[in-house]
């Protein structure tokens, strides 16, 4: 009967324990995603999102100034995506209203990279709401971050890093 309350008693101090953990971890991706939703909501209020917006819309007018030659070019052949991209970040380069919008965006993707990274972020939450806008921006603004990094905020790998991150969960 002793061996029995001792062993009731040391499963109850093992469940105990993995309760504890479970719940800890728990409030930690709690803390994580409020982080996130913080970054989310300067995303939208603090003119992030409008940025990137306007930048969107002026690769998607660049695109529709092209022939359709060169539009299948770039979709069909390396080297051509990549001159196409090269001639678009030159235009961006160009525009001091464009230039301040990358800015304000790389900004704001390395902070959320920094974050997330660092685990002060929730990488799930990070990914459902960015993933997709993360990596749509380095495509096509990669050889402008590429050419221009010692003028941006950060290091020129971190908005990569993050949408590394966040692509190796497909």
């Amino acid at each position: 009967m002793r061996r029995i309350g001792t062993a009731f008693g040391a499963a109850s101090v093992v469940v105990g324990g993995l309760w504890a953990v479970y719940e800890y971890r728990s409030s930690e991706e709690g803390e994580r995603t409020k982080y996130t939703l913080q970054m989310i909501e300067d995303w939208e209020t603090k003119g992030y999102r409008v940025a990137y917006g306007e930048l969107r819309e002026a690769y998607a007018s660049f695109l529709a100034s092209l022939s359709e030659t060169d539009r299948s070019t770039a979709a069909s052949i390396i080297q051509g995506r990549a001159n196409l991209l090269a001639n678009f970040a030159r235009r961006m380069g160009e525009d001091p209203k464009k230039r301040d919008q990358i800015r304000e965006v790389v900004y704001f993707f390395n902070r959320l990279g920094l974050c997330e990274g660092s685990g002060v972020c929730s990488h799930e939450t990070t990914a459902v709401f960015f993933d997709d806008t993360v990596r749509t921006f380095v495509e096509v603004f990669q050889p402008y971050i590429d050419t221009h990094f010692a003028s941006l905020p950060g290091s020129r790998t971190t908005v990569s890093d993050l949408s590394r991150r966040l692509d190796a969960d497909r």
